[in-house]
């Protein structure tokens, strides 16, 4: 898919009566078009490959941090989430489960009047492999380099240690940051052996989650893994990002 400017949209400021939060977090635009997504490898936890045609969306340029999700548990009165230690504020929020993520974006919807939600499991990854050529495996080519991500072998300072904090490395070609590795990504759809069979938008037992994270061997970090998780369970190395509706 040929290369197309960026155009990114930073929300504007939120004022509360007790503190001036910026709670809305900075978006990038996706551009609408077509693409293949998955692969012809064979594998539990391999995406099939087909072809998509989304709209455009907006997506959160980063996984949402502590220092935003903070602002939410604040005022819903929810018990803030544990950081196991590995740092807030910048730091992705970890110890969030897939209703968790959901109730989030509702909130954010609810206080901006825009449309927020969790990104599909075709939108994921259809904005993750923007602009890569044939073949790659990661947004930067067909191999792990070093220091690009941060997983149990991928060279960085964090690796299978903690979570780094965000945009610690280089962005994909619109300007997403944490596409790879550090924390996998909660999805809308839920989990099934035939990715085609996803229903986004309904409360799931097993849900979907994308990306690979700080515990996991590099190998797991490409476009292509879509993992299983109950929805119920947070863990210490899964997060997630938004997207936002244009037209709605």
């Amino acid at each position: 898919m040929p290369r197309v400017p960026v155009l990114t949209i930073v929300a504007a400021p939120f004022f509360t009566s007790s503190a001036i939060a910026q709670i809305e977090p900075e978006m990038v635009q996706v551009p609408a078009g077509c693409a293949e997504i998955g692969t012809l490898l064979m594998g539990d936890n391999a995406n099939p490959l087909r072809k998509v045609c989304l709209d455009g969306f907006l997506m959160s340029r980063t996984t949402i941090t502590f220092a935003e999700y903070d602002v939410f548990t604040r005022e819903t009165g929810r018990v803030a989430r544990h950081d196991v230690g590995f740092g807030r504020r910048d730091r992705p929020v970890i110890d969030v489960n897939w209703f968790d993520a959901f109730d989030y974006a509702n909130w954010l919807s609810d206080k901006t009047g825009k449309k927020y939600r969790l990104p599909t499991d075709a939108e994921w990854e259809y904005a993750a492999k923007f602009g890569t050529e044939f073949g790659f495996h990661y947004s930067w080519g067909t191999g792990p380099g070093q220091n690009r991500a941060n997983c149990r072998n991928c060279g960085s300072a964090w690796d299978g240690v903690k979570t780094a904090p965000v945009a610690s490395f280089e962005p994909n070609a619109l300007g997403l940051y944490d596409l790879h590795g550090n924390v996998w990504q909660w999805t809308a759809d839920c989990f099934y052996g035939d990715s085609d069979k996803n229903v986004n938008g309904i409360h799931c037992s097993v849900g979907v989650v994308r990306g690979g994270s700080w515990d996991v061997d590099a190998s797991q970090l490409v476009f292509w893994t879509r993992t299983a998780q109950l929805s119920v369970r947070p863990a210490r190395d899964i997060g997630f990002r938004l997207v936002m509706e244009q037209n709605f």
